[in-house]
């Protein structure tokens, strides 16, 4: 059984780095997009308040049975690069996750 759900993640961007976090959000919708084709992927940034927030959001089926897509992700060498990446990019320790089912359509 597979559950619709929306998945979100917030995370913080160091000083004069958004232009370095948008590319590797671009490169990371592409991993994601190529694990979990039949979800909808988007990332943005907030303007007003504090513009250096990454958001992402993914809409889709997850969490089935046998749904190994997110081992798999993990295990890409373009995801692996982006995340190594990341870390001179990303503030540690600002992600929020959340995770919400949907149950009608």
């Amino acid at each position: 059984m597979s559950f619709k759900a929306i998945y979100t993640r917030i995370i913080s961007v160091k000083d004069h780095k958004l232009g370095e976090a948008m590319e590797i959000c671009n490169g990371l919708a592409e991993v994601r997009k190529k694990h979990y084709p039949t979800s909808h992927v988007f990332f943005s940034f907030q303007i007003g308040g504090n513009p250096r927030t990454i958001r992402e959001t993914v809409i889709g089926e997850m969490f089935g049975d046998d749904d190994e897509r997110d081992s798999n992700m993990s295990a890409d060498p373009k995801f692996i690069e982006l995340q190594e990446k990341s870390k001179d990019v990303f503030v540690e320790g600002t992600i929020q996750d959340e995770i919400r089912y949907v149950f009608a359509d």
